[in-house]
């Protein structure tokens, strides 16, 4: 009888003491019983800690954990998890979401069945409030419908740079691939983007058309907090030059434009900066205005009531 292939699950823990049990509970309930649990708490100012301890003490579930004793950022964090994990495959969490019982077994099996040439698999998953109450019965369709009808694999950096959302929770991928691609880049704010970028340059993702988890949205979410930073993630990524070939480098560009304009927008102190760096790769006359207004001292927002937008 073949050994099941060890899969190592990664949770990325910070101040989701509310939710955090619930992502282990589904872990702990997965089909595929080959399964390494990695938990690092990014010295979590709730009682994160002790809501993970309490739970494996009571449930005498296995987990490898990794207290930091100062807050070093979900990048950071990731590459602990990384770090500690030995499986075939990986996959990385936050703790506020929450996987189905087959998510593992059906990605284990679709991995084998596509063969070493993919790095990494995805599927679908709802979205849910904070109180479990579901928002949306896709992920994809939520974030953008026009990925939803066809789910993009393969190479993935076109499809990334013109506003596909790549469902992390629902995203495992080949140990193999991930070395190939390298570490994590702590100097970002936000490590998807980069890694997935990468993964694509190495290998090839493929889609599991299945719905096989919950990614919770609440106002402690990423796409609620730190939006400055996130875009400044994108800035520091494009100087990288990852891109090739006239498609990626005009998706590249056009995000680009976007996360200048939506820097502007949130009002980043860095905004004319950012904004002329756009411009100059761009060549868009709408950065030229927002360029302008932001050397003149006008915010985003007066700017877009004074044009009716």
């Amino acid at each position: 009888m073949n050994e099941l292939p060890l899969v190592s699950i990664g949770i990325a823990s910070y101040n989701n003491a509310l939710y955090v049990e619930e992502l282990l509970e589904s872990i702990r309930c997965q089909t595929h019983t080959a399964i390494e649990l990695i938990v690092v708490d990014d010295c979590s100012p709730d009682n994160s800690v002790e809501v993970i301890q309490s739970w494996a003490q009571r449930t005498g579930y296995p987990v490898k954990l990794l207290c930091h004793e100062k807050n070093q950022g979900i990048t950071r964090t990731f590459s602990d998890c990384r770090r500690l994990s030995t499986g075939k495959y990986i996959s990385l969490v936050g703790s506020d979401d929450v996987l189905d019982p087959q998510m593992i077994e059906l990605t284990v099996a679709e991995f084998e069945r596509q063969g070493a040439s993919c790095g990494a698999i995805y599927s679908d998953c709802r979205v849910i409030d904070s109180q479990g109450k579901e928002l949306a019965a896709s992920f994809l369709e939520f974030f953008d419908p026009k990925f939803a009808l066809h789910p993009p694999e393969g190479n993935l950096i076109v499809p990334l740079l013109t506003g596909f959302y790549l469902p992390a929770l629902t995203t495992t991928v080949r140990r193999s691939a991930m070395d190939q691609a390298g570490p994590y880049d702590e100097t970002l704010f936000s490590e998807d983007l980069d890694m997935w970028l990468r993964l694509s340059r190495v290998s090839r993702f493929a889609y599991l058309p299945a719905s096989l988890g919950s990614y919770r949205v609440h106002n402690a979410s990423a796409i609620h907090t730190n939006k400055l930073a996130l875009n400044e993630t994108y800035f520091r990524i494009y100087r990288k030059g990852y891109f090739e070939g006239p498609e990626e480098w005009a998706a590249a560009r056009y995000s680009l434009a976007d996360h200048a304009e939506h820097y502007y927008a949130s009002g980043g102190p860095e905004a004319p900066a950012r904004l002329w760096f756009a411009f100059q790769e761009t060549r868009l006359p709408k950065i030229a205005l927002f360029w302008l207004m932001a050397r003149l001292g006008v915010k985003y927002s007066a700017l877009r009531r004074a044009t009716g937008r």
